[in-house]
């Protein structure tokens, strides 16, 4: 009896010492985090690594909140949403000294390297890890807003356009049926690339980026055409403009700037009266 607990003490405790790697997921959730989990952690599993699951990003990682993962926990997640693995921003991994306290955590759990799957904020935070904890990093880039630079699409940015375009499709016919001209609100915060490619495939009248300087005459007098032609049109803009630029107030301001279109304008849409 003695020797299988002596046994079973000297695996757990080899277990222990094996190498590991960590995966975490950070900030905002994009579709496809968890297939990129499950990528991870079966690649890793498969070369001989164990693989430690870090729950609600760095925050978890700080708190301890930390799990192994098996191929069997990553299986039947690679069609579903969000993050198995949970996410939270973390305002405290600023400061060096938490920095520095997740970097003696890494190597506590005897971690060979760390995957970050996130947006740019979570990269900096992988930067900083690797800069002052000497912990090895990779970046996964996770951010349906695309605007990680040196990829060409990031995770879940396929899927946030295409879900766009979903609701556009429906939004198009209440449009027709009122005959209205639909301001369209997308995702995408001080990046224009969610509105521009769906403002091409819906074949929107307008669209207005955060890159690109905007004339709102020149947007007016092309819906005011598109009226004319009895043609249904929409205008693409991502949230960061729409908070920024298109509060209740400077909406109002539209009707006084082109009084001949007798436009009646709300947060998130514009009507044109007859």
């Amino acid at each position: 009896m003695l020797k299988h607990i002596a046994a079973d003490y000297k695996k757990s405790e080899e277990r222990i010492m094996q190498k590991a790697i960590g995966v975490l997921t950070s900030g905002g959730d994009a579709p496809g985090m968890n297939a990129a989990v499950r990528a991870v952690t079966r690649a890793a599993i498969n070369k001989g690594y164990r693989v430690i699951g870090i729950q609600r990003g760095y925050n978890g990682l700080l708190h301890g909140e930390c799990v192994e993962l098996s191929c069997r926990d990553v299986s039947d997640i690679i069609q579903r949403g969000g993050t198995i693995l949970y996410t939270a921003r973390c305002l405290e991994f600023k400061q060096e000294e938490y920095i520095l306290k997740a970097a003696e955590k890494c190597k506590s759990l005897n971690m060979e390297g760390l995957v970050v799957i996130g947006g740019d904020g979570s990269f900096r935070g992988a930067a900083d890890l690797s800069r002052l904890g000497n912990i090895r990093c990779i970046g996964l880039p996770g951010t349906i807003d695309n605007d990680i630079q040196c990829t060409e699409y990031t995770i879940g940015y396929d899927t946030a356009m295409n879900t766009a375009m979903e609701m556009i499709d429906k939004l198009r016919d209440t449009s027709q049926s009122h005959d209205r001209c639909s301001v369209v609100e997308v995702m995408g915060r001080n990046a224009g690339w969610i509105a521009l490619n769906v403002a091409i495939a819906s074949g929107a009248i307008a669209c207005i980026t955060p890159e690109m300087p905007y004339d709102m005459n020149a947007i007016a007098e092309k819906i005011k055409k598109a009226h004319e032609a009895q043609s249904t049109s929409s205008l693409l803009l991502p949230r960061a403009l729409t908070t920024l630029r298109a509060s209740p107030r400077e909406s109002r301001s539209l009707q006084a700037l082109r009084p001949d279109l007798q436009f009646s304008v709300t947060f998130r849409e514009a009507v044109c009266l007859p």
